[in-house]
């Protein structure tokens, strides 16, 4: 495995949330769990969270709920109150990326470097106004430019794109989206520049297959050859491991 080498871990999120989810949080992750109102998104968020320490335990040889959680300077910053999730204890120089949105949340570990996923469920947008927001000149000249139909699944596929990146770099969206080009008129895997923190100003974005009505991206440094993505099944790792 190298650098520009990943795992990604597809995670169908359940309309309720376990005991056995719920036990492997620690105290701040169970607070977060209690801030919010409707069930479902409780239970979206404590399924989430689990999955994403059962994954973590799987390529690191432990426990899920002895994974501690920490944070890795800021790139814009450099506080570490806010900058980008790591695995403070045990000791690796694994890096992961996580997202969720309605039925789906996306693990992503790279053995050795920065990884960056994204995972967004399709819904009804104001393609316009986003795309004055979010999307570069030559981007917006593009979405806008599909017949109306169309304009969502473009700007959609963008977004995940620049969220993928931005994770990647460190900053997140709070960057300047509409500097960051990830040329939604091409499908599967493209090259994006974004030099907006210390590391790679290159990265390889590539497409992933999440499900229906989701989409979702994954971004590592760039290379001159293909990345090796290698998918993995939730239900493989939950019926070894009893999880359910």
């Amino acid at each position: 495995m190298t650098s520009a080498d990943a795992f990604v871990w597809t995670v169908p999120l359940p309309a309720s949330a376990s005991e056995s989810d719920l036990a492997l949080l620690d105290h701040a992750e169970r607070a977060r769990a209690d801030r919010y109102l409707r069930a479902r998104d409780r239970a979206s968020f404590v399924a989430g969270r689990a999955a994403l320490r059962r994954v973590l335990a799987e390529h690191l040889g432990v426990g899920p709920a002895s994974i501690v959680w920490g944070r890795t300077p800021c790139p814009g910053c450099g506080s570490d109150r806010h900058g980008p999730p790591r695995i403070a204890d045990p000791p690796t120089s694994s890096a992961f990326s996580f997202s969720r949105s309605g039925s789906y949340a996306l693990v992503a570990v790279s053995p050795s470097g920065p990884v960056g996923v994204d995972v967004e469920a399709a819904r009804p947008l104001d393609v316009r106004e986003l795309a004055a927001q979010c999307l570069s000149p030559k981007e917006a000249a593009y979405v806008l430019g599909l017949p109306a139909g169309e304009r969502p699944e473009a700007f959609h596929r963008a977004w995940v794109r620049k969220e993928a990146v931005t994770k990647a770099v460190g900053v997140g969206i709070a960057t300047d989206l509409t500097a960051v080009d990830v040329s939604p008129d091409r499908l599967g895997t493209v090259v994006v520049h974004c030099d907006a923190g210390p590391g790679p100003s290159s990265w390889t974005v590539t497409d992933l297959g999440v499900g229906a009505g989701a989409f979702a991206a994954l971004a590592l440094p760039g290379t001159p050859r293909q990345p090796a993505i290698r998918a993995r099944c939730w239900g493989t790792l939950e019926s070894r491991k009893g999880i359910r």
